[in-house]
C-alpha cells in the first residue's frame, strides 16, 4: 500500500535583524533571532504511482517544477538515500508568499524531515543540516524550529529554550506589496556595529523573559531602513499596530510582513482593531515549537 504523511510547516519571524558587512560571496553576514509561529502550511507527502516528483498546490502562484524549493528538497533527499523518485507533494498554502515569513523555506525543511518519516530513514541532525544548507539560509533553522540565534547567513545556529509565557503574534501582510530580498540587501548601508552588538545581547534576554518594555527599547531590524522608505503602507501598518502601546512591533526579514508580539490575546485583538480598513491579510497566531 502506498503511504501518505501529513505534516505542518510553520512560518518564522525575525525578532531583531542585524545586517553586517557584505561578504566576498555577495551575501551579508547577519545576526538574528528566529522564532517559529503557529501560522502553517500543510504538506501532504504521498508515494506516487508514476516516476518523478510532482508538486500540487492550491495557490496558482506557487511554482510546481524545479523552481519550487520543496521540489528541490525532495530531489536532494531522494538522491542522497538512493530512493527512486515516485512522489506527490501537495502544498496547502496558508503562509503568504514573499512575505519575509520563510513560507518556501519552511516547506522545504518540512519535506526533508517528512520524507525521513515517510521512507523510514534514520537521518542525523547533521545530515538534515547538510541537505538544508544547499537550499537556503532559513532552511537549517526550520529543520528544528523553536527559538534560535542565527549568524553567518543565518545557517549558524544556537538554539534556546522557548519563553516561559505564551506570546500572541499578530502578523500583517499588506496586499499587493512585493519586496525583493536581493533589492533590499543591495540597498542597505551598514551602520554602527559596536552599538548593535551590545543591543543584540539585550534583545535575546528581554525576549526570553517576555520583558516587552525592555524589548521595545532595543529591538531593531536593519532592513526597515530600506523597505519602509519605499513602501509607506508598511510604515503605516507598523504605526497602527503599535498605536495601543501594548505590543512590540517589527517588520520580519526584508518584509513586507509586519508582526506584533503581545502578552495577552485581548491586547492583540485590541491592536488589530486599529488596522480596520487597511488593505492587508491579518493573522492572530502564537509562538510555537515545530
Amino acid at each position: 500500500m502506498k503511504k501518505t504523511l501529513i505534516v505542518q510547516a510553520p512560518a518564522k519571524i525575525n525578532i531583531g535583524l542585524w545586517v553586517k558587512n557584505r561578504r566576498q560571496d555577495g551575501f551579508h553576514d547577519l545576526e538574528t533571532i528566529f522564532q517559529t509561529i503557529s501560522l502553517t502550511d500543510n504538506i501532504i507527502l504521498h508515494e506516487g504511482f508514476e516516476p518523478g516528483i510532482r508538486i500540487i498546490c492550491d495557490n496558482k502562484n506557487v511554482p510546481t517544477g524545479e523552481d519550487n524549493i520543496a521540489f528541490r528538497a525532495a530531489r536532494i533527499f531522494l538522491k542522497k538515500y538512493g530512493i527512486e523518485p515516485a512522489l506527490d507533494i501537495k502544498i496547502e498554502k496558508r503562509i503568504p508568499m514573499a512575505a519575509g515569513l520563510a513560507g518556501g523555506s519552511t516547506d522545504a525543511a518540512t519535506v526533508l524531515t517528512g520524507l525521513a518519516k515517510l521512507y523510514e530513514r534514520t537521518v542525523t541532525p547533521a545530515e538534515f543540516m547538510e541537505m538544508a544548507a544547499f537550499l537556503g539560509s532559513d532552511v537549517p533553522f526550520l529543520i528544528k524550529g523553536g527559538l534560535a540565534r542565527g549568524s553567518g547567513r543565518g545557517e549558524k545556529l544556537e538554539f534556546y529554550d522557548m519563553p516561559r509565557n505564551q506570546i500572541i503574534v499578530v502578523v500583517v501582510m499588506p496586499n499587493d506589496v512585493s519586496v525583493s530580498t536581493k533589492w533590499c540587501y543591495d540597498n542597505y548601508t551598514p551602520g554602527n556595529n559596536e552599538i548593535k552588538s551590545r543591543s543584540f545581547e539585550m534583545i535575546l534576554e528581554a525576549y526570553q523573559k517576555c520583558d516587552f518594555e525592555s524589548l521595545k527599547k532595543v529591538v531593531f531590524n536593519d532592513l526597515e531602513s530600506v523597505t519602509l522608505q519605499r513602501y509607506p503602507l508598511i510604515q503605516r501598518i507598523k504605526e497602527l499596530l503599535s498605536s495601543t502601546g501594548d505590543g512590540v512591533v517589527l517588520m520580519s526579514g526584508s518584509g513586507p510582513s509586519v508582526f506584533g508580539l503581545f502578552d495577552d490575546k485581548r491586547k492583540a485583538l485590541n491592536a488589530v482593531t486599529a488596522l480596520r480598513g487597511v488593505p492587508a491579510q491579518i493573522f492572530v497566531e502564537r509562538i510555537c515549537k515545530k
